[in-house]
């Protein structure tokens, strides 16, 4: 895809943090910055608006809730996304002519089964 340079001076802490989360993801800082330029750039007008608000005179914890609201909202949004691409899927691995009841009891032992792996 071809583009143009966007150049932006932030923080120590911020320039140290995108190479910080790049390099943990297997990605360039570019790479990184330039999906953080289009996410915000994707915003309507308004919600950009808010962030310049936040930025401004916001306090460090009405920032931080209103990041953990975006962030619930995001987390929710691929939850659902996962789900409606898995929903085809699950109805192929479910035997015919299951109850309620075996679904239910089926439900139940995998999700104890998850919860041992996990602890």
């Amino acid at each position: 895809m071809a583009g143009r340079a966007v150049s932006a001076w932030v923080s120590d802490d911020v320039a140290e943090a995108v190479t910080l989360e790049a390099r943990r993801e297997s990605r360039s800082p570019a790479q990184l910055a330039a999906q953080a330029v289009r996410f915000f750039m994707a915003l309507p007008r308004e919600a950009r608006a808010s962030v310049n608000a936040l930025d401004n005179l916001g306090t460090p914890d009405q920032r931080r809730a209103a990041l953990n609201e975006v962030a619930r909202a995001l987390n929710n949004a691929e939850f659902e996304m996962t789900c409606q691409r898995m929903a085809p899927h699950s109805l192929e691995l479910m035997p015919d002519g299951m109850s309620d009841e075996a679904l239910d009891a089926e439900a139940v032992r995998l999700t104890k089964a998850a919860l041992k792996r996990g602890a």
